[in-house]
């Protein structure tokens, strides 16, 4: 594959392994650059494709929505990120094109950076378009996401887990206690009656 013109300011050489790209992959990348990474550079300045088809450490093939080829990882250095995501939320993921705008903060693999994913991509991998703007939450060594109301401009929920019951037979153990005062879970003192405590997101 030759290095080509995706937009006005995005070149194919931007991304990791442009190299291997295949002709269905550049027509990816140019409607994700049209339509998200282009408005973004516009406002913010410079943006960096992190992780796209392949990761960037020796070329290795991701799987789920990036292997369909117009998903991808980037972050913004002359500009806060979070801020870059909360404007994405609010005026990108109305255009219907973006179907996860996630934020995460860090991942074994890479740093802070946003997730872009295509609903086309989506439907793809997953068989599901849905459009959801998610901010990642530590959450041992699982993922945790909380979705942004990108009309209030809010987080709709601290945690999103499953399950989201935890269940105690007897005692009062002191995580408990630690997630409670962190406003992470709220008593549900009905689950006594069914021989236990149930704690249930706040």
């Amino acid at each position: 594959m030759r290095d080509q013109q995706l937009s006005s300011s995005f070149w194919l050489h931007e991304f990791p392994c442009w190299e291997l790209a295949t002709s269905e992959d550049v027509e990816r990348l140019k409607e994700t650059c049209a339509r998200v990474l282009q408005p973004v550079r516009n406002r913010f300045g410079k943006v960096v494709p992190t992780s796209w088809k392949w990761w960037s450490s020796g070329c290795t093939p991701r799987t789920g929505s990036h292997s369909a080829g117009g998903t991808v990882d980037f972050i913004t250095p002359d500009a806060d990120l979070w801020e870059v995501f909360e404007w994405g939320a609010t005026y990108l993921l109305p255009s219907g094109y973006i179907g996860r705008w996630i934020y995460e903060p860090q991942t074994p693999q890479q740093g802070e950076h946003i997730h872009m994913a295509p609903r086309r991509d989506q439907l793809e991998v997953f068989g599901r378009g849905d459009i959801q703007a998610l901010q990642e939450l530590p959450n041992g060594n699982q993922y945790a996401y909380a979705f942004y109301d990108t009309t209030e401009g809010t987080f709709l929920d601290p945690y999103t887990l499953d399950p989201l019951v935890v269940r105690a037979t007897a005692g009062w153990s002191s995580w408990w206690g630690v997630l409670a005062l962190l406003g992470l879970f709220t008593l549900d003192l009905a689950g006594q009656s069914a021989g236990g405590i149930k704690l249930r997101s706040s």
